[in-house]
């Protein structure tokens, strides 16, 4: 039977009687007439089977060419010497159609099943994109949307993909240098260190322009480049840090960087690396910018507890005015000089009452984190939602199963201002009984506030190593949750406290263990800085003084030498200066 040059679309029954169909829907009226069901209509998608592989060969390419013929029928045949050409025709009553396939090689023998092309390799993915994908997702905290401060939640709407501006510069190098501590690669720190010096230029052209220095773009810069030091390890307190430029900008910025949320976070973070610096260079000249921290810090229980770390710092201050403290830095590069040896000097301001209102301001601050605690409670329960409340001392580990990330960093922060009085006041007692021990004060008072004050560093260290886990995600909301993703947003902030951890003398060995292990940890998250003070802190343990818990022995070796100096004009500075 001649082929008719197109498919019957008629039903399966009409095409079996080879009658036409008239092709009815759902069924032809045709097997109605005769008696049977219509079976229905065949699908209109007609498969070529005995193709090979090689007819979808990309070498392959296919040629049409129509010549006349007779009605006689169809012929084909095999043209060309090379055995490369085939040709097949199919002819019609009207004519044939030749189709002329060439191919360069033979067809694969015993190959008639169809395989499917080879896998193509995805696009290589740019440093760039890399970088900031892991950056984003470990170190940046989310929005909680209820107006409490994160680490550097305002990043991803400020970041501009395609731009090249100052905050993106930024943004790159911290990021780069985030995926050379994970994944390794020199590309990535080389890259890192090449856009932090175009960052740094690009901060200085900015700043230049008065109109650019209330800009969250470049106060955020800023921090992004002080958050670089953390993560390559070199933010030490070197005079080479950017406290200068935040104390500036603060300033400059004024109380209406408070006003919205963007700016108050930008703040926030501003501030504690600037009362860290502060902490760490012994200068707290840096530690309130522009006098905002004490006056916004009567409306804020959250600036009011920034404004106690730098009454803190301002008391540290005075206390070093009356007696010689030691040098945190010198200790930092060599732990053996916080040790009094023959050789050390301390001196002495033999000044009684500025001796006792120091104090008596100490122990009255002390009273104003006690009083925090209290206030701080009531006001987390009145303005955020599903976030857990600050505790009294010691009662971290033992009344709260779980903090949200923020808030433990909140905790830790203030029990580190905290555990900086009670050192300092140690430290002063300390000082003040190996150079005068007359010029200590009521000597009864005292040997009474001597324990409590030990027992209260135990209290605020257990509070700081018990809000860890909640930092880094160890403890879930709710059973069954997966951990926090961005175990590195609050590892950045913790870092400086659980140093200071290591370095009280006054801890306890488990304590001091423990500190030195979350370090350890956050380590290899990918924060370089966070690393113990090794070797002795300080007051090292055959001379610190004693306490009910821990007991130390006086060393084997010849007292201090021991320097008065009558007081000075006013102004004046003994001491070396806050820590």
């Amino acid at each position: 039977m001649v082929f008719p040059g197109r498919y019957s679309t008629g039903c399966l029954r009409c095409r079996q009687r080879k009658v036409k169909c008239d092709e009815a829907k759902p069924s032809c009226r045709r097997c109605y007439i005769y008696g049977k069901e219509c079976p229905g209509y065949t699908d209109q998608f007609h498969f070529r089977y005995g193709l090979t592989v090689s007819s979808f060969s990309p070498e392959k390419h296919t040629t049409r060419h129509v010549a006349p013929s007779n009605r006689a029928g169809a012929s084909s045949s095999r043209t060309g010497a090379s055995s490369n050409r085939k040709e097949k025709s199919a002819t019609s009553g009207r004519g044939s159609r030749k189709v002329v396939v060439k191919k360069e090689e033979e067809d694969i023998p015993g190959t008639d099943v169809w395989s499917p092309p080879a896998v193509v390799a995805p696009p290589k993915v740019s440093t760039d994109d890399l970088s900031l994908c892991y950056f984003v997702s470990r170190f940046v905290s989310p929005d909680g949307m209820d107006g409490f401060p994160g680490h550097l939640t305002f990043l991803p709407g400020m970041f501009d993909r395609y731009g090249e501006g100052v905050l993106e510069q930024a943004t790159l190098s911290v990021a780069k240098m985030a995926a050379y501590n994970q994944f390794g690669g020199e590309e990535f720190r080389l890259q890192s260190y090449q856009t932090y010096g175009r960052a740094i230029k690009s901060l200085q052209e900015a700043i230049r322009q008065e109109s650019n220095v209330t800009d969250d773009r470049v106060l955020a810069s800023i921090l992004l480049l002080c958050t670089l030091k953390d993560i390559s390890g070199e933010s030490t307190g070197d005079p080479n840090e950017h406290a200068a430029g935040l104390y500036y900008l603060l300033e400059k910025r004024g109380v209406e960087q408070l006003a919205t949320r963007r700016g108050a976070e930008l703040f926030l973070l501003a501030l504690i690396r600037l009362q860290i610096y502060s902490f760490l260079r012994e200068d707290d000249s840096y530690s309130d910018p522009g006098g905002l921290v004490s006056a916004m810090g009567v409306f804020d229980p959250l600036v009011r507890a920034m404004a106690m770390m730098t009454k803190t710092l301002s008391l540290r201050h005075q206390l070093s005015n009356y007696v010689t403290f030691p040098d945190i830095q010198s200790t930092m590069q060599s732990p053996s000089a916080s040790s009094p040896t023959s050789t050390t000097t301390i001196t002495v301001n033999p000044d009684p009452d500025g001796h006792a209102a120091a104090v008596g301001a100490c122990l009255e601050t002390l009273e104003d984190f006690d009083n925090w605690d209290h206030e701080a409670a009531s006001y987390w329960q009145r303005t955020f939602e599903d976030r857990a409340m600050p505790t009294a001392l010691g009662e971290v580990g033992t009344k709260m199963t779980y903090c949200d990330p923020p808030t433990a960093c909140t905790i830790i922060l203030v029990r580190s201002a905290r555990l900086i009085l009670l050192l300092s006041l140690l430290t002063y007692h300390k000082m003040m009984s190996l150079g005068d021990a007359g010029s200590c004060g009521d000597m009864a008072a005292w040997e009474h506030w001597l324990p409590t004050l030990h027992g209260d560093v135990h209290k605020t260290i257990d509070d700081i190593l018990a809000c860890v886990p909640f930092v880094l995600g160890d403890v879930d909301p709710k059973s069954g949750q997966p951990k926090v993703s961005y175990d590195g947003a609050g590892a950045i902030v913790i870092t400086q406290p659980l140093r200071l951890v290591t370095y009280c003398a006054y801890a306890r060995p488990d304590q001091t263990e423990m500190a030195r292990k979350i370090l350890e940890r956050i380590n290899a998250i990918g924060i370089k800085s966070a690393v113990s003070w090794d070797g002795e802190p300080m007051f090292p343990s055959d001379f610190a003084a004693t306490s009910p818990a821990t007991s130390f022995s006086a060393p084997a070796q010849s007292p201090p030498t021991l320097v008065f100096r009558q007081a000075q004009n006013e102004g004046s500075s003994l001491g070396a200066g806050v820590v």
